[in-house]
């Protein structure tokens, strides 16, 4: 209870607050304790002189306002920079989002190039392969595959096997290919097999593996055995 509440409790002379009646155990050792009955207008005029007068003024430095604090919270979130947009920002801007009329095959044909001479300096491979191939494994893991032509092995979808194309776009879950028809397909990475070829050499990348945003597999460390096979 604060000051004022109970300064109006005093003045009230509300019961409970400033006597109490004592246990019948006690009662009855009263007499021979010597405990005599205290006046209730005693204990009424001790307490207001020992309980502070509260002042508005006095006080007013200690007083915390959540409204204060919740507009100076919201103004903080708001002038708080941001460093990635979240999915709903990225739909409501439309930034994934592929024109099918404009995206063509032959469009990607040299970014394939390119991507072959990155692919190739990254790798470094040599004739014939290491026995160990680990460090392979790892790059293969970790490289950006964008402008890589891929094949879909296999895939719980059994429409998808077969399918052929460019990686225009890649995301958390899924490559999408624009293939030779000028046709963009969706290829979800889960329970999907896909290949590729780069210098005669036929590399078979698991997709369940590959279930990380792009710039988040270059962080993780992964588990060579089973993940990717030359």
């Amino acid at each position: 209870m604060d000051e004022p509440e109970l300064r109006k409790s005093i003045k009230k002379g509300k019961k409970g607050i400033t006597s109490k009646s004592l246990p019948p155990s006690i009662e009855k050792l009263s007499e021979r304790i010597g405990l005599r009955e205290v006046p209730n207008n005693y204990i009424r005029s001790f307490l207001e002189k020992i309980v502070p007068d509260p002042s508005v003024d006095k006080y007013k430095k200690f007083i915390f306002s959540i409204v204060k604090f919740k507009k100076r919270r919201k103004r903080l979130q708001q002038n708080k920079r941001k460093t990635f947009l979240n999915a709903s920002e990225q739909r409501r801007l439309g930034i994934l989002k592929l024109d099918p009329q404009s995206t063509k095959f032959q469009t990607f044909i040299p970014i394939h190039e390119l991507w072959k001479q990155y692919m190739q300096r990254m790798l470094q491979l040599k004739e014939p392969l290491p026995c160990d191939l680990s460090g392979i494994y790892q790059k293969l893991l970790k490289a950006d595959y964008h402008g890589c032509l891929l094949v879909v092995v296999s895939s719980a979808c059994h429409n998808y096997v077969g399918s052929k194309g460019i990686v225009i776009q890649e995301t958390k879950n899924v490559f999408r290919l624009i293939t030779e028809e000028d046709k963009i397909k969706t290829i979800p990475k889960k329970r999907s097999v896909f290949c590729f070829e780069l210098n005669g050499n036929i590399f078979k990348i698991y997709g369940d593996n590959f279930c990380f945003v792009p710039y988040e597999r270059i962080r993780v460390k992964f588990k060579t055995r089973n993940l990717v096979n030359p």
